[in-house]
């Protein structure tokens, strides 16, 4: 589960595991399908209060609600990285490996250029879709699993 880890500063830092990660997602996925707790890709304060409260009863820790938040920049930085760098060319999805895939030339001189999507030439997105459906690309909510999913 989730490690609070001391940093220089004596503060504690939430370490993020892959069950957390998914856990947050379908949380706000499933926020998203109330659809009134949800506008312009920002959750009310209301669906924060929820994802929090759920957060803190599956995980069994006591976090503050500025942990999520700062979870839901890092993911959504996340998702407009890796769709930036889809929309080069040359680039493509892998949704077997689930994993942005180039030639290993076009990786390089990309990452010549932009040295910071380097950890993205080997690093595996398995909720790639699911970021897309909730930090607002159409397509990706289109090919959502949920059938019950409201679009915006």
């Amino acid at each position: 589960m989730g490690i609070r880890a001391k940093s220089n500063l004596d503060r504690s830092r939430t370490k993020w595991t892959p069950e957390m990660d998914r856990y947050f997602i379908d949380l706000m996925l499933e926020q998203l399908n109330k659809r009134i707790t949800f506008f312009d890709y920002v959750f009310s304060k209301t669906a924060w209060m929820n994802m929090n409260s759920s957060f803190n009863k599956r995980f069994k820790f006591e976090y503050e609600m500025d942990v999520l938040k700062n979870r839901h920049k890092v993911l959504r930085n996340l998702y407009k990285a890796v769709k930036n760098l889809l929309n080069q060319k040359g680039f493509n999805w892998d949704s077997t490996r689930q994993m942005v895939i180039a030639e290993n030339k076009i990786w390089d001189e990309y990452i010549k250029v932009n040295p910071d999507v380097r950890p993205y030439r080997v690093k595996t997105i398995p909720y790639y879709d699911d970021l897309g459906i909730i930090y607002g690309d159409n397509s990706a909510r289109k090919k959502g699993n949920d059938s019950s999913l409201i679009l915006l």
